[in-house]
C-alpha cells in the first residue's frame, strides 16, 4: 500500500476510497491488526465472509493480530470465538482492552488509591481482577475507584445509571474504563450501549475516568511489537488496522502511522441506515468520516476477500 500519505492531504471535496473487498490492499500487504466486534462477528454471531477470509489470509501467510476492546481477558475472547468457529489457528494473537486494564491495575501503583473496587457491567465479566490484591465492594461508599466493563444489561440505557454514577462522583470515585467502546452494533442492526458511553457520562458529570484499549497508543504498540517478532524486517508502510469505529480503530491507526480501513457494516451501519454487506450512500458516508477528523485510508463495505 503507498496511499496512506495522499489520503492525510485530502480535504473535504475528495472522497475517501471505497471498496467492496478487501482485495485492493492483498497484493502488498505484511500485517494486518483486525478489529474483533463489527469485523468477524457481531457479538452473537460471525459474519457470513469473515471464516473463510481468515482462511485465506492464513493461506497467504499474512501475520493477524486481534485487538479488541472487549473488557475481559483475552482467553475468554479466544473461547467466545473458537465457540462461533473462529479457531486460534486462524490468528496469532489476542490483544484484548480487559488484559492491558488488568495488567496496569496490576503494575501501576498510582493509578488507583486502595484496593476496593465499585463494579459497573455484566457479571460474567467480573472475574476481569480475579487472583489481584483488588476486591469488589457492592457500595460506592466503601469502594476506591470504579471498575466498568460495560452495562449490567445489553437492553440497559444511560438514563439507568445516572444516579448510581452521582453517587460514585459523590465519593470521588476515578472511574476505570475496561473498553472505551461507546456503541456497537449487531447484524440485526440492534444498537448496545458500552462502557465507553457511560464513562463519557460520568466525565461530563465531572468525573475523572482512566480508559484502557483502542485508540490509545499502548494497545496499538503491543500489536505492531508482536507483527515485528512475528516478521522482524515487516514494513510499517504495509501493515494496516480494519476496523469499524472511526474514534477507536481510525484514530488509534492514524496515531501509529499505519494503513486504516474502515468498515461500513458494523457501527456506522446505524448511522448510514444501511443493513449488513449493504453499500452507503458515499456522500453521507464522507460526511460522517470528514466531521470525525479520523480519516482512514480507505473504507469497504465488509471483511472479505473475493480472489
Amino acid at each position: 500500500m503507498k496511499f496512506q500519505k495522499a489520503i492525510i492531504q485530502m480535504n473535504s471535496n475528495t472522497n475517501i476510497p471505497f471498496y467492496n473487498d478487501l482485495d485492493f490492499m492483498i497484493d502488498n500487504c505484511e500485517g494486518l491488526i483486525l478489529d474483533i466486534w463489527g469485523v468477524l462477528w457481531d457479538g452473537i454471531e460471525v459474519y457470513p465472509e469473515a471464516l473463510k477470509t481468515l482462511q485465506n489470509l492464513k493461506k497467504k501467510n499474512i501475520p493477524i493480530i486481534l485487538l479488541s476492546n472487549a473488557p475481559r481477558k483475552s482467553k475468554i475472547v479466544a473461547k467466545k470465538l473458537e465457540n462461533i468457529g473462529i479457531q486460534p489457528n486462524l490468528y496469532d494473537k489476542i490483544i484484548s482492552s480487559g488484559d492491558v486494564c488488568r495488567n496496569e491495575l496490576i503494575t501501576n501503583k498510582n493509578l488507583v488509591i486502595g484496593t476496593k473496587y465499585y463494579f459497573i457491567g455484566l457479571k460474567e465479566d467480573n472475574d476481569l481482577l480475579e487472583n489481584t490484591k483488588f476486591k469488589e465492594t457492592i457500595s460506592p461508599q466503601n469502594a476506591d475507584f470504579v471498575l466498568i466493563t460495560g452495562p449490567r444489561n445489553f437492553n440497559d440505557n444511560l438514563e439507568l445509571y445516572f444516579s448510581e454514577l452521582k453517587e460514585c462522583l459523590d465519593n470521588q470515585l476515578t472511574m476505570i474504563c475496561a473498553n472505551p467502546d461507546k456503541i456497537v452494533v449487531r447484524q440485526t442492526g440492534k444498537k448496545i450501549i458500552c462502557a465507553g458511553a457511560i464513562a463519557e457520562v460520568y466525565k461530563n458529570l465531572g468525573g475523572n475516568i482512566v480508559q484502557f484499549g483502542k485508540p490509545y497508543k499502548n494497545v496499538f504498540n503491543k500489536a505492531l511489537s508482536h507483527l515485528k517478532k512475528l516478521s522482524p524486517s515487516i514494513n510499517l508502510a504495509n501493515i494496516s488496522i480494519v476496523g469499524d469505529g472511526l474514534e477507536t480503530d481510525i484514530l488509534g491507526g492514524n496515531s501509529v502511522n499505519i494503513n486504516t480501513i474502515l468498515i461500513t457494516s458494523g457501527i456506522l451501519s446505524h448511522t448510514l441506515n444501511v443493513k449488513y454487506g449493504e453499500k452507503p450512500n458515499l456522500d453521507e458516508l464522507n460526511n460522517i468520516i470528514y466531521s470525525s477528523n479520523h480519516l482512514p485510508t480507505a473504507t469497504v463495505n465488509i471483511f472479505k476477500l473475493s480472489h
